[in-house]
Protein backbone atom coordinates (compact mmCIF):
# COMPACT_ATOMS: atom_id res chain seq x y z
CA UNK A 1 0.00 0.00 0.00
CA UNK A 2 1.17 3.57 -1.16
CA UNK A 3 2.61 5.89 1.78
CA UNK A 4 0.25 9.06 2.04
CA UNK A 5 2.48 11.26 0.65
CA UNK A 6 3.59 14.49 3.65
CA UNK A 7 1.12 17.83 3.04
CA UNK A 8 4.53 19.94 3.14
CA UNK A 9 5.73 17.54 0.09
CA UNK A 10 2.61 18.16 -1.52
CA UNK A 11 2.66 21.98 -1.04
CA UNK A 12 5.97 22.50 -2.64
CA UNK A 13 5.17 20.10 -5.57
CA UNK A 14 2.14 22.84 -6.09
CA UNK A 15 4.25 25.44 -5.51
CA UNK A 16 6.94 24.81 -8.07
CA UNK A 17 4.42 23.59 -10.54
CA UNK A 18 2.84 27.05 -9.78
CA UNK A 19 6.29 28.76 -10.47
CA UNK A 20 7.40 27.19 -13.34
CA UNK A 21 8.62 28.72 -16.76
CA UNK A 22 9.55 28.09 -20.19
CA UNK A 23 12.87 27.21 -19.36
CA UNK A 24 13.42 26.22 -15.36
CA UNK A 25 16.68 27.56 -14.40
CA UNK A 26 18.56 27.43 -11.08
CA UNK A 27 16.65 30.23 -8.21
CA UNK A 28 19.63 32.35 -7.31
CA UNK A 29 21.18 32.41 -4.58
CA UNK A 30 22.99 35.01 -1.61
CA UNK A 31 25.63 34.52 1.12
CA UNK A 32 24.89 36.04 3.96
CA UNK A 33 27.69 37.38 6.31
CA UNK A 34 28.12 33.96 8.02
CA UNK A 35 28.96 32.44 4.29
CA UNK A 36 25.25 30.32 4.80
CA UNK A 37 23.54 30.56 1.14
CA UNK A 38 19.79 30.95 1.40
CA UNK A 39 17.78 30.45 -2.11
CA UNK A 40 14.37 32.83 -3.22
CA UNK A 41 12.42 29.62 -3.63
CA UNK A 42 12.24 29.65 0.41
CA UNK A 43 11.46 33.45 0.45
CA UNK A 44 7.91 32.17 -1.10
CA UNK A 45 7.16 29.00 0.72
CA UNK A 46 3.45 28.06 -0.07
CA UNK A 47 1.02 27.39 2.87
CA UNK A 48 -1.83 26.03 3.47
CA UNK A 49 -5.16 25.76 4.87
CA UNK A 50 -8.21 24.82 4.53
CA UNK A 51 -12.25 25.91 3.12
CA UNK A 52 -13.12 26.34 7.03
CA UNK A 53 -10.33 28.71 7.77
CA UNK A 54 -11.34 31.23 4.33
CA UNK A 55 -14.96 30.57 4.87
CA UNK A 56 -16.57 30.76 1.62
CA UNK A 57 -13.37 31.65 -0.38
CA UNK A 58 -11.89 28.89 -2.56
CA UNK A 59 -9.54 28.39 -5.43
CA UNK A 60 -13.05 28.58 -7.84
CA UNK A 61 -13.56 32.03 -5.91
CA UNK A 62 -10.32 33.47 -6.44
CA UNK A 63 -10.51 32.21 -10.57
CA UNK A 64 -13.92 33.95 -10.81
CA UNK A 65 -12.11 37.22 -9.68
CA UNK A 66 -8.59 37.34 -10.75
CA UNK A 67 -6.23 36.53 -13.64
CA UNK A 68 -3.62 34.30 -12.21
CA UNK A 69 -0.56 34.61 -13.57
CA UNK A 70 2.68 32.95 -12.05
CA UNK A 71 3.16 34.14 -8.96
CA UNK A 72 6.72 35.76 -9.06
CA UNK A 73 8.96 35.45 -5.43
CA UNK A 74 8.99 38.21 -3.67
CA UNK A 75 12.31 40.00 -4.27
CA UNK A 76 13.68 42.53 -1.99
CA UNK A 77 13.56 45.10 -4.65
CA UNK A 78 15.90 43.98 -7.30
CA UNK A 79 18.44 41.89 -4.82
CA UNK A 80 18.01 38.63 -3.51
CA UNK A 81 16.63 39.32 0.29
CA UNK A 82 19.06 38.57 3.06
CA UNK A 83 19.33 35.26 5.22
CA UNK A 84 16.23 35.47 7.51
CA UNK A 85 19.03 34.14 10.12
CA UNK A 86 20.21 37.66 10.33
CA UNK A 87 17.07 38.94 11.16
CA UNK A 88 15.41 37.92 15.03
CA UNK A 89 12.34 36.42 14.28
CA UNK A 90 10.25 36.65 17.38
CA UNK A 91 10.96 38.32 20.13
CA UNK A 92 8.53 39.12 23.40
CA UNK A 93 7.60 42.67 24.72
CA UNK A 94 8.46 42.96 28.61
CA UNK A 95 5.49 42.55 30.15
CA UNK A 96 5.68 45.73 32.43
CA UNK A 97 5.27 47.91 29.00
CA UNK A 98 1.52 46.25 29.45
CA UNK A 99 -0.98 48.81 30.05
CA UNK A 100 -2.60 47.59 33.24
CA UNK A 101 -6.65 48.29 34.16
CA UNK A 102 -5.80 50.55 36.36
CA UNK A 103 -5.77 54.16 37.75
CA UNK A 104 -2.61 55.99 36.61
CA UNK A 105 -1.47 52.93 34.38
CA UNK A 106 1.54 53.35 31.05
CA UNK A 107 0.21 53.80 28.19
CA UNK A 108 1.26 51.64 25.26
CA UNK A 109 1.46 53.56 21.69
CA UNK A 110 1.73 51.53 18.29
CA UNK A 111 2.68 54.02 15.74
CA UNK A 112 2.07 53.34 12.12
CA UNK A 113 4.91 54.05 9.63
CA UNK A 114 6.51 57.42 10.45
CA UNK A 115 9.59 57.37 7.40
CA UNK A 116 11.62 60.15 8.80
CA UNK A 117 8.86 62.39 9.42
CA UNK A 118 10.11 63.12 13.10
CA UNK A 119 7.97 66.72 13.61
CA UNK A 120 5.01 64.81 12.64
CA UNK A 121 5.77 62.17 15.23
CA UNK A 122 6.56 64.55 17.95
CA UNK A 123 2.92 66.38 17.43
CA UNK A 124 1.87 62.63 16.95
CA UNK A 125 2.92 61.83 20.60
CA UNK A 126 2.28 65.19 21.95
CA UNK A 127 -1.96 64.53 20.76
CA UNK A 128 -1.44 61.08 22.53
CA UNK A 129 -0.38 62.67 25.28
CA UNK A 130 3.15 60.54 25.91
CA UNK A 131 4.06 60.93 29.42
CA UNK A 132 7.63 59.07 30.17
CA UNK A 133 7.03 60.22 33.33
CA UNK A 134 3.95 58.06 33.71
CA UNK A 135 6.18 55.54 32.07
CA UNK A 136 4.52 55.29 28.73
CA UNK A 137 5.92 52.70 25.83
CA UNK A 138 5.90 53.13 22.19
CA UNK A 139 6.51 50.71 19.46
CA UNK A 140 6.87 51.34 16.06
CA UNK A 141 5.20 49.22 13.32
CA UNK A 142 8.28 49.22 10.98
CA UNK A 143 9.52 51.79 8.37
CA UNK A 144 10.54 54.23 10.68
CA UNK A 145 13.12 55.20 7.84
CA UNK A 146 13.57 56.42 4.77
CA UNK A 147 11.45 58.25 1.99
CA UNK A 148 11.23 61.43 4.70
CA UNK A 149 13.77 64.29 5.66
CA UNK A 150 14.78 62.85 8.92
CA UNK A 151 15.56 59.07 9.54
CA UNK A 152 18.37 59.54 11.61
CA UNK A 153 16.31 62.10 13.96
CA UNK A 154 13.06 59.40 14.30
CA UNK A 155 15.50 57.00 15.27
CA UNK A 156 17.37 58.96 17.66
CA UNK A 157 13.93 59.54 19.18
CA UNK A 158 12.93 56.14 19.09
CA UNK A 159 16.53 55.29 21.18
CA UNK A 160 16.27 57.87 23.28
CA UNK A 161 12.30 56.88 24.31
CA UNK A 162 13.65 53.38 25.34
CA UNK A 163 11.02 52.50 22.14
CA UNK A 164 10.64 49.18 20.84
CA UNK A 165 9.42 47.62 17.06
CA UNK A 166 9.59 45.51 14.21
CA UNK A 167 11.68 45.45 11.24
CA UNK A 168 10.11 46.91 8.30
CA UNK A 169 10.84 46.15 4.68
CA UNK A 170 12.69 49.69 4.64
CA UNK A 171 14.79 49.33 7.87
CA UNK A 172 15.90 45.77 5.52
CA UNK A 173 16.59 47.24 2.88
CA UNK A 174 18.88 50.06 4.76
CA UNK A 175 20.48 47.39 6.40
CA UNK A 176 21.15 45.43 3.32
CA UNK A 177 22.45 48.16 2.15
CA UNK A 178 25.09 48.88 4.75
CA UNK A 179 26.42 45.26 4.83
CA UNK A 180 26.59 45.53 1.35
CA UNK A 181 28.56 48.46 1.14
CA UNK A 182 31.01 46.99 3.60
CA UNK A 183 31.46 43.87 1.73
CA UNK A 184 31.79 46.39 -1.47
CA UNK A 185 34.70 48.42 0.62
CA UNK A 186 36.49 45.50 1.94
CA UNK A 187 37.10 43.94 -1.65
CA UNK A 188 38.25 47.79 -3.11
CA UNK A 189 40.32 48.56 -0.85
CA UNK A 190 43.15 49.00 -3.69
CA UNK A 191 40.88 50.85 -5.87
CA UNK A 192 40.58 55.02 -5.24
CA UNK A 193 37.45 56.38 -4.70
CA UNK A 194 35.72 59.38 -5.68
CA UNK A 195 33.74 61.39 -3.10
CA UNK A 196 31.78 63.57 -5.55
CA UNK A 197 31.00 60.51 -8.21
CA UNK A 198 29.65 59.16 -4.77
CA UNK A 199 27.24 61.40 -3.98
CA UNK A 200 26.20 62.30 -7.19
CA UNK A 201 25.41 58.22 -7.31
CA UNK A 202 23.65 58.26 -4.06
CA UNK A 203 21.49 61.57 -4.95
CA UNK A 204 20.30 60.06 -8.13
CA UNK A 205 17.24 58.22 -5.70
CA UNK A 206 18.36 55.04 -6.98
CA UNK A 207 20.53 54.38 -3.75
CA UNK A 208 18.09 56.00 -1.34
CA UNK A 209 19.05 53.16 0.98
CA UNK A 210 22.52 53.25 1.44
CA UNK A 211 21.73 56.92 1.83
CA UNK A 212 19.68 56.51 4.91
CA UNK A 213 22.42 53.76 5.65
CA UNK A 214 25.06 56.56 5.61
CA UNK A 215 23.23 59.42 7.72
CA UNK A 216 22.64 56.98 10.61
CA UNK A 217 25.48 56.28 13.15
CA UNK A 218 26.89 52.43 14.04
CA UNK A 219 24.68 52.61 16.91
CA UNK A 220 21.72 53.50 15.43
CA UNK A 221 21.92 50.83 13.05
CA UNK A 222 23.12 48.00 15.44
CA UNK A 223 19.76 49.26 16.99
CA UNK A 224 17.93 48.67 13.98
CA UNK A 225 19.37 45.51 13.15
CA UNK A 226 18.22 44.11 16.82
CA UNK A 227 14.45 44.62 15.97
CA UNK A 228 12.51 41.64 15.58
CA UNK A 229 10.09 40.67 12.70
CA UNK A 230 7.55 39.57 14.74
CA UNK A 231 6.93 41.33 18.74
CA UNK A 232 4.74 39.78 20.74
CA UNK A 233 2.85 41.27 23.31
CA UNK A 234 1.27 39.11 25.24
CA UNK A 235 -2.71 39.48 26.19
CA UNK A 236 -4.05 42.96 27.16
CA UNK A 237 -6.18 42.88 29.98
CA UNK A 238 -10.09 43.19 28.81
CA UNK A 239 -9.50 43.06 25.17
CA UNK A 240 -11.78 40.53 23.33
CA UNK A 241 -9.23 38.40 21.36
CA UNK A 242 -6.31 36.65 23.43
CA UNK A 243 -2.75 37.37 22.30
CA UNK A 244 -1.62 40.59 20.32
CA UNK A 245 1.69 40.73 18.01
CA UNK A 246 3.08 43.66 15.85
CA UNK A 247 4.14 42.93 12.74
CA UNK A 248 5.01 45.34 9.51
CA UNK A 249 3.22 43.92 6.90
CA UNK A 250 1.37 41.06 7.75
CA UNK A 251 0.47 36.86 8.53
CA UNK A 252 -0.35 33.97 6.82
CA UNK A 253 -3.17 32.31 8.90
CA UNK A 254 -2.58 29.08 10.55
CA UNK A 255 1.08 29.08 10.44
CA UNK A 256 2.76 29.75 13.65
CA UNK A 257 4.80 32.83 14.59
CA UNK A 258 7.65 30.92 14.43
CA UNK A 259 7.48 29.21 11.31
CA UNK A 260 5.94 32.55 9.78
CA UNK A 261 8.51 33.84 6.63
CA UNK A 262 10.58 36.73 7.52
CA UNK A 263 10.58 38.25 4.16
CA UNK A 264 7.07 37.97 3.45
CA UNK A 265 5.89 39.25 7.12
CA UNK A 266 7.57 42.33 6.06
CA UNK A 267 6.56 42.76 2.54
CA UNK A 268 3.46 40.52 1.56
CA UNK A 269 -0.45 42.28 1.12
CA UNK A 270 -2.27 39.30 -0.37
CA UNK A 271 -2.36 35.97 -0.37
CA UNK A 272 -2.43 34.01 -3.80
CA UNK A 273 -3.85 30.72 -3.97
CA UNK A 274 -2.64 29.57 -6.94
CA UNK A 275 -4.95 27.61 -8.65
CA UNK A 276 -3.70 26.76 -12.01
CA UNK A 277 -5.27 23.62 -14.34
CA UNK A 278 -1.64 22.53 -15.30
CA UNK A 279 -0.33 22.25 -11.21
CA UNK A 280 -3.74 20.97 -10.38
CA UNK A 281 -3.23 18.02 -12.65
CA UNK A 282 -0.18 17.13 -11.86
CA UNK A 283 -0.27 16.66 -7.82
CA UNK A 284 -4.01 15.70 -8.30
CA UNK A 285 -3.29 12.36 -7.09
CA UNK A 286 -1.24 13.21 -4.70
CA UNK A 287 -3.59 15.73 -3.06
CA UNK A 288 -6.51 12.54 -2.99
CA UNK A 289 -4.41 10.31 -1.19
CA UNK A 290 -3.29 12.91 1.18
CA UNK A 291 -7.11 14.28 1.66
CA UNK A 292 -8.54 10.33 2.31
CA UNK A 293 -12.43 9.98 1.27
CA UNK A 294 -13.23 11.47 4.73
CA UNK A 295 -12.55 14.85 3.78
CA UNK A 296 -15.84 15.40 1.81
CA UNK A 297 -17.78 18.78 1.34
CA UNK A 298 -21.32 18.47 0.22
CA UNK A 299 -20.74 15.19 -1.39
CA UNK A 300 -17.84 16.73 -3.10
CA UNK A 301 -14.35 15.25 -2.84
CA UNK A 302 -12.01 17.95 -1.47
CA UNK A 303 -9.06 17.65 -3.75
CA UNK A 304 -8.49 21.81 -3.82
CA UNK A 305 -6.33 22.18 -0.83
CA UNK A 306 -5.71 25.72 -0.84
CA UNK A 307 -2.16 26.96 -0.92
CA UNK A 308 -1.17 30.22 0.15
CA UNK A 309 1.38 31.99 -1.26
CA UNK A 310 2.29 35.61 0.69
CA UNK A 311 2.87 38.62 -2.47
CA UNK A 312 3.55 42.04 -2.43
CA UNK A 313 1.15 42.63 -4.96
CA UNK A 314 -2.59 43.63 -4.57
CA UNK A 315 -4.58 41.39 -6.98
CA UNK A 316 -4.77 38.46 -4.48
CA UNK A 317 -6.89 37.87 -1.44
CA UNK A 318 -5.77 40.99 1.10
CA UNK A 319 -3.98 39.01 3.85
CA UNK A 320 -6.18 40.91 6.67
CA UNK A 321 -9.67 39.48 5.19
CA UNK A 322 -8.18 35.98 4.98
CA UNK A 323 -6.75 36.88 9.40
CA UNK A 324 -10.37 37.97 10.78
CA UNK A 325 -11.72 34.94 8.72
CA UNK A 326 -9.53 32.42 10.11
CA UNK A 327 -9.66 34.30 13.91
CA UNK A 328 -13.66 34.05 13.71
CA UNK A 329 -13.77 30.58 12.70
CA UNK A 330 -11.68 29.58 16.11
CA UNK A 331 -13.98 28.33 18.89
CA UNK A 332 -12.79 29.93 21.65
CA UNK A 333 -11.79 33.90 21.71
CA UNK A 334 -8.18 33.35 23.81
CA UNK A 335 -7.22 31.83 20.73
CA UNK A 336 -7.35 34.47 18.42
CA UNK A 337 -4.56 36.41 17.69
CA UNK A 338 -4.87 40.49 16.66
CA UNK A 339 -2.41 41.67 14.94
CA UNK A 340 -1.00 45.64 14.53
CA UNK A 341 0.82 46.60 11.38
CA UNK A 342 2.10 49.31 8.99
CA UNK A 343 3.40 49.06 5.16
CA UNK A 344 -0.29 49.38 3.42
CA UNK A 345 -0.27 53.23 2.38
CA UNK A 346 -2.43 52.86 -0.67
CA UNK A 347 -5.19 51.04 1.60
CA UNK A 348 -4.41 53.15 4.58
CA UNK A 349 -6.36 52.71 8.25
CA UNK A 350 -7.53 49.63 8.10
CA UNK A 351 -9.31 48.92 11.62
CA UNK A 352 -10.89 45.45 11.65
CA UNK A 353 -11.93 43.02 14.43
CA UNK A 354 -8.27 41.35 14.63
CA UNK A 355 -5.88 43.42 12.26
CA UNK A 356 -5.43 47.10 12.93
CA UNK A 357 -3.54 48.93 9.96
CA UNK A 358 -1.76 51.84 11.13
CA UNK A 359 0.16 53.02 7.79
CA UNK A 360 -1.93 56.50 6.80
CA UNK A 361 0.46 57.87 4.54
CA UNK A 362 1.92 60.28 6.34
CA UNK A 363 5.39 60.66 4.04
CA UNK A 364 2.64 61.59 1.12
CA UNK A 365 0.93 64.06 3.23
CA UNK A 366 -1.96 62.17 4.48
CA UNK A 367 -1.68 61.15 8.68
CA UNK A 368 0.32 59.47 10.80
CA UNK A 369 -1.48 56.75 13.33
CA UNK A 370 -1.57 54.93 16.39
CA UNK A 371 -3.11 52.51 18.44
CA UNK A 372 -2.97 53.95 21.93
CA UNK A 373 -3.93 51.21 25.18
CA UNK A 374 -4.94 53.14 27.99
CA UNK A 375 -6.73 52.93 31.37
CA UNK A 376 -10.33 54.19 31.37
CA UNK A 377 -13.86 53.46 32.84
CA UNK A 378 -16.19 51.30 31.60
CA UNK A 379 -19.74 51.76 31.47
CA UNK A 380 -20.11 50.44 35.20
CA UNK A 381 -17.39 52.61 36.66
CA UNK A 382 -14.57 50.26 36.92
CA UNK A 383 -10.90 50.48 35.69
CA UNK A 384 -10.59 48.37 32.19
CA UNK A 385 -8.00 48.80 29.37
CA UNK A 386 -9.39 51.04 26.14
CA UNK A 387 -8.00 51.71 22.76
CA UNK A 388 -8.17 54.36 20.28
CA UNK A 389 -6.99 55.47 17.04
CA UNK A 390 -4.81 58.75 17.65
CA UNK A 391 -3.81 61.00 14.16
CA UNK A 392 -2.06 63.79 13.10
CA UNK A 393 -1.84 65.46 9.94
CA UNK A 394 1.33 65.36 7.97
CA UNK A 395 3.26 67.29 5.50
CA UNK A 396 4.22 65.75 2.28
CA UNK A 397 8.13 64.89 2.07
CA UNK A 398 9.52 66.66 -0.69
Amino acid sequence: MPDTPDAAAVAQKLHLATHSTEQPSEPPSVKDENGSTDSTEEIAAPLQFDDKVLGTVTNNDIKKQIHLEPVPPMLHGTSVPPSSKSAVTVAMLPPNHMPRAAAGSPRLIIIGDVHGQLKELKALLQKAEYSAERGDHMIFTGDMINKGPDSAGVVALAMEMGASGVRGNHEDKVLLAHAQEAVDESESESTPKNPKREEAETSKGGNAALATARSLSSEQLKWLGELPVVLRLGKIADQTSGEWVVVHAGLVPGVPLEDQDPTAVMNMRTLRFPGREQARQEVRQDLEDAAGAKQKKNGVARNDIDIAVPTEARDGLPWSEAWNKAQKALKHKKERVSVVYGHDAKTGLNIRPYSFGLDSSCVRGGQLSALVFESGRSMIGRHVVKHRIVSTDCEKAA
